[in-house]
């Protein structure tokens, strides 16, 4: 990619399309530039030298890992449905990034990152915010397997404990009022039993690398969770 010096020289579509090009790669088989995609994106309309070359840096990492690809092995996990969850309280514009990647049967099918278009008040706020999301797409799945494997409840896993217990009505709502009923939706989805929450160790969760930057070696382990690995003999490439 030829980078000029001066941002304006360079052609908008250009910036566009390469960050249209790599959301669809992020969405398909390399979960693990999802965040670094997002972030790009936003700068879309006021780009600048910097952008141009974090992401000339990004098509360089994945040119140099061509056969880093999502490892679906033939032989099927647990027969169920698990989302794990995050968010980064604070960020950029105060608002919180979330993350979650969905295992069906133990391999990954669904994951995402974004920012929240509310700005909360607290971490535990944004963790309840990504949990009522995460509970939408955990819904959609189901649906969407329904006629492979009927009655399959998902499972939201996060590692905030105040998160979880507003979301079971075990906790107080009075700090969350101000936010858009929409996201309390997931009060009704447990009560009503289409979806189930549970408490993980800080040190199990795999959402993490959807919502902050992290260093190589924390990237690295988590890739490892997500089972994103070099190709080899005896798997099915994605």
């Amino acid at each position: 990619m030829d980078l000029e010096s001066n941002p304006a020289a360079n052609i908008d579509c250009g910036y566009l399309s390469c960050i249209g090009m790599l959301l669809y790669l992020a969405q398909a088989t390399r979960p693990n530039i999802f965040f670094s995609v997002n972030h790009l994106a936003r700068f879309s309309m006021s780009k600048m030298s910097k952008h141009w070359s974090a992401l000339e840096n990004l098509i360089n990492y994945l040119q140099g890992t061509g056969d880093k690809k999502l490892n679906i092995t033939e032989e099927a996990g647990e027969a169920d449905l698990k989302f794990f969850v995050d968010a980064n309280w604070g960020g950029e514009g105060l608002r919180s990034q979330h993350g979650f990647i969905g295992f069906l049967w133990g391999e990954p099918v669904s994951w995402s990152s974004k920012r929240q278009t509310c700005i909360a008040s607290s971490t535990c706020q944004a963790e309840y915010m990504a949990l009522s999301l995460a509970a939408r797409a955990a819904l959609w799945m189901t649906q969407t397997i329904s006629t492979i494997r009927d009655g399959m409840i998902p499972v939201l896993l996060s590692d905030s404990k105040e998160a979880i217990q507003i979301a079971n009505n075990s906790g107080s709502l009075k700090d969350l009022r101000h936010i858009k009923w929409e996201f309390h939706l997931i009060n009704e989805m447990i009560t009503t039993g289409q979806v189930h929450l549970d408490w993980i160790n800080s040190t199990e969760k795999k959402a993490d690398i959807f919502t902050k930057r992290l260093g190589q070696q924390k990237a690295q382990q988590l890739m490892d969770k997500i089972l994103l690995e070099f190709f080899v003999e005896g798997s099915v490439k994605v």
